[in-house]
């Protein structure tokens, strides 16, 4: 099972004794119901589907950026394929003138 960290002071019954967990601590099983409704209210983080959501966030991020990346490339390829030189006047072109 999953273990949750608490977000908020949280008022639990250890071995029959009310217990508070303060935030950032480890909850005890509490049982699939309790800790769906801690998660669910905000009072209680799941640390494995946080990591996980991080880890999926950040490999969107990293991808996020390679496209980004890849459409700049893009577009530069594109502007130097279609870049001249201003041509160069000859004396010629300059006596017509």
């Amino acid at each position: 099972m999953s273990k949750l960290i608490a977000i908020v002071a949280t008022a639990v019954m250890l071995d029959g004794k009310r217990t508070i967990i303060q935030p950032g601590e480890a909850l005890p099983d509490l049982g699939k119901h309790d800790n769906e409704a801690l998660v669910a209210s905000g009072a209680a983080e799941d640390s494995a589907a946080t990591a996980t959501a991080d880890k999926e966030a950040a490999k969107a991020e990293a991808e996020a950026a390679a496209e980004i990346e890849a459409a700049r490339e893009r577009v530069r390829a594109e502007k130097a394929s279609t870049d001249t030189e201003p041509a160069k006047t000859s004396k010629a072109t300059k006596a017509a003138k």
